[in-house]
């Protein structure tokens, strides 16, 4: 477990030195700081005539989440993923990270945990800053309802986890880090409308599962449902993580 973990704080570290990546956690802020603004302005200027509005721009950690959770926290795993494993492979800088003595599977699981360690980060970050604005901005929650948004959060990793798995494993076959972001942005854009367009695929598609917290913090669906759900996310996450150290453990670099 030692070489795990050397492998993950590695690749932790290589992802928390990249500048990008603390812009990235800034424009998160600001986006949360902007919203809560303009819902906060529009609020006081016009009041009862934008209640459809506010909701959206409601500087709460339930209300921003949704946002973050379908379009930039999968934008950052894309990123993080393609610069970890197509990047570095295009560079001809994983050869030497392979040299060390640390098992292919493990430097695979180091990569993923590095990326979902940040991603917690991130997630972590934007509850703080929405819930420090909600406090001076909005109606200040009870701890009741603190401990409901906290538990939300930390509900999307599971499924976001299962994204990660997915876009490492197409990841590992691109050549071209702007490629495979195009690539892993399209598909992520194509499972996202594909329940829209049909419906059956919407309990059968992992990416259905993103805002899944809805159901556990609500009310609680049957038994049956529940696992069938956890059985659906659960199988997909080891189906995509064996393919993928599967591929890393044969890739020729």
């Amino acid at each position: 477990m030692s070489s795990l973990s050397a492998a993950y704080k590695g690749e932790l570290t290589k992802l928390l030195r990249r500048k990008k990546y603390i812009v990235f956690l800034i424009i998160g802020v600001v986006i949360c700081t902007a919203t809560a603004l303009l819902g906060n302005f529009l609020s006081g200027i016009i009041g009862r005539q934008t209640q459809a509005l506010i909701p959206l721009l409601a500087p709460t950690p339930m209300g921003t989440l949704p946002f973050f959770l379908q379009f930039l926290v999968p934008l950052l795993i894309f990123m993080s993923l393609t610069d970890l494993i197509t990047a570095e492979s295009a560079e001809h800088t994983m050869k030497a990270m392979l040299c060390r003595p640390v098992e292919r599977w493990k430097l695979y699981s180091g990569k993923l945990l590095a990326v979902m360690s940040y991603t917690a980060i991130y997630l972590a970050a934007v509850f703080a800053v929405s819930t420090v604005l909600n406090q001076f901005l909005g109606r200040p929650l009870g701890a009741a309802e603190l401990s409901l948004a906290l538990a939300s959060y930390a509900l999307t990793l599971p499924p976001l986890a299962v994204l990660a798995s997915f876009a490492a494993l197409i990841a590992l076959n691109g050549r071209s880090a702007t490629l495979t972001m195009f690539i892993l942005v399209f598909v992520y854009l194509l499972l996202s409308l594909l329940p829209v367009v049909f419906p059956v695929f919407s309990e059968l598609l992992f990416t259905s599962y993103l805002g899944w917290y809805r159901l556990w913090i609500g009310a609680l669906p049957g038994a049956s449902r529940l696992i069938h759900m956890l059985i659906i996310v659960l199988g997909y996450g080891v189906v995509f993580f064996t393919a993928g150290s599967l591929v890393f453990e044969k890739k020729e670099y």
